[in-house]
């Protein structure tokens, strides 16, 4: 006969027995292989991470760059509004020039020109662009690529006039960067490029993009390409083998852009 001692010995759960690990899970040359693997995932994930760093670190210079051409650019159009009369009527009204800067006959002047923008009673304001140029340089802590005197800032404006009539503002500062490209390559002054590189003899007053082009390009250090262009023509207007015999770059609008062919 059961004690009562004994029924409950009997209803108790048994105790589950010890699960062991497996030696092999311990001591596999597995573990070894997948850490390996672990330390070329987390190197290859530093070396997408630095990357990103770069390309965020390079738009981020390329947006301040950016921000200061803009505030430049409208500091100069504020400057250049004229005051309309308060009572006049519409058809009387003056209108606002467009270009922020203006070009003004002085005989007194080397060259017979000189920059200037309009204040806001209306008047000519004379700017030195040289010394602006380099002003700009200095407070922002970059080095001047190519240094423009005014006479020349103005002849490479009308260059450009000239040869991208009807283009973008991209296309006429691929061509300012041509006209660059040229200069350093052959130490020459852009009177001398325009003659060796047979740029249109046409002098037009520089349109406002035109100006702008050459700003951004000389004083800025803005490009059109990454690549060193150097040429460039209108294929509709005329045929050029020596031009397609060059390294073709791009095309924008009616202008094909080429660098130096590799020899």
């Amino acid at each position: 006969m059961q004690t009562h001692e004994d029924i409950k010995r009997a209803r108790r759960p048994e105790r589950p027995a010890q699960v062991t690990a497996k030696k092999e899970t311990v001591l596999s040359p597995e573990p070894v292989h997948n850490f390996k693997d672990h330390r070329e995932i987390i190197a290859r994930k530093r070396r997408k991470a630095n990357r990103r760093r770069e390309v965020f670190l390079a738009r981020l210079a390329a947006g301040a760059a950016l921000v200061l051409v803009v505030t430049v650019t409208v500091s100069l159009v504020s400057c250049s509004k004229k005051k309309e009369p308060v009572n006049a009527p519409a058809a009387e009204t003056t209108e606002t020039p467009q270009e922020t800067t203006l070009i003004i006959q002085d005989e007194t002047q080397p060259d017979g020109y000189y920059f200037a923008y309009l204040t806001e009673d209306g008047e000519p304001h004379a700017v030195n662009m040289e010394e602006l140029a380099r002003s700009w340089a200095s407070e922002t802590g970059f080095e001047l690529r190519y240094e423009l005197t005014d006479a020349e800032r103005y002849e490479v404006a009308q260059i450009v006039t000239a040869e991208a009539e009807g283009e973008p503002l991209a296309g006429k500062i691929a061509i300012c960067q041509c006209i660059l490209q040229a200069c350093e390559d052959d130490g020459i002054r852009p009177a001398e490029a325009a003659a060796r590189y047979s740029y249109s003899k046409k002098r037009p007053e520089p349109s406002t993009e035109a100006m702008q082009a050459v700003r951004y390009v000389f004083d800025f250090g803005m490009i059109a390409s990454t690549e060193p262009i150097k040429y460039f023509y209108n294929p509709d207007l005329v045929a050029s083998k020596f031009h397609e015999s060059q390294r073709y770059i791009m095309t924008i609008n009616n202008h094909r852009f080429y660098a130096e062919k590799e020899e």
